[in-house]
């Protein structure tokens, strides 16, 4: 789940609402217009997909520390795992490649931790566990395609970083506009000529808008996120959270993504 806040209000938008402007992004990717995103399908269905797993665990939302409703960021690590793992399964069972993107991501935002965040040391152990797992599952999965027709190309090296980096941008460009104002940064090593990378520029063009640069997408967007506004921030419990969301109606909220 992905708590927005805007002044005097709070929304609570699905993680699948998100990858679904994810999705839209990546449909209209364009790079520097005649870029070739290949194999272009797989790729936009891992970032529709990419979190399926979250719609069984967003039926028993909760709170955190503040009352505020708990946003995917503020989760216990075994529960991450759990989300993740049923996200890569349920993209496996529409596409194998697609599921290799998505695990690959999911590995890449381990690895970043590590490296980032100060975790406790048994913390650090189980994501490293983890990803010894996952690593494992990728390489496996890498080989089973190694004489695939369609895929064994799209498994090279080159192609499947770009293709990562690819859905990395495009999930991150989503969570931008879902999650907050958005705020003026520069993005790196992102595919927009074929077989190079280039700077991409973020900025606000509104409260609920950002402009990019070099505009990367075949037209502006215009993105639809169904959202529930929340009253009564901060809760005391779960259970007050949960009965104060039950029965709210979902209102549409809607960003604007162009060019700078």
């Amino acid at each position: 789940m992905i708590r927005r806040e805007e002044p005097g209000s709070i929304w609570v938008i699905h993680q699948a609402a998100h990858a679904y402007t994810a999705g839209q992004i990546a449909e209209h990717w364009v790079g520097n217009g005649n870029m070739a995103v290949r194999p272009r399908e797989e790729l936009v269905l891992a970032a529709y997909a990419h979190d399926s797993g979250w719609a069984a665990h967003e039926q028993q939302p909760r709170i955190n520390g503040h009352g505020k409703p708990r946003t995917f960021t503020e989760m216990g690590l075994e529960e991450h795992f759990t989300i993740w793992r049923d996200s890569i399964g349920a993209v496996f069972a529409q596409n194998r490649y697609a599921s290799l993107l998505t695990s690959m991501h999911c590995s890449a935002l381990y690895e970043q931790r590590l490296q980032y965040l100060a975790d406790p040391p048994e913390d650090q152990a189980k994501i490293r566990a983890f990803l010894e797992q996952q690593h494992t599952w990728e390489k496996n999965l890498i080989t089973a395609l190694n004489d695939h027709p369609l895929y064994s190309v799209a498994i090279q090296p080159g192609y499947l970083s770009d293709n990562l980096r690819l859905l990395q941008v495009w999930d991150y460009l989503s969570l931008l506009v879902c999650m907050s104002p958005v705020h003026e940064q520069v993005l790196e090593d992102v595919p927009i000529h074929n077989g190079q990378r280039d700077v991409l520029y973020v900025s606000s063009s509104g409260p609920r808008s950002m402009a990019l640069e070099p505009y990367p997408l075949d037209q502006p967007l215009t993105l639809w996120v169904d959202a529930r506004q929340v009253i009564g921030c901060p809760f005391d419990n779960d259970d007050e959270f949960r009965r104060a969301l039950d029965g709210v109606p979902y209102k549409p909220l809607v960003f604007e993504i162009g060019p700078l």
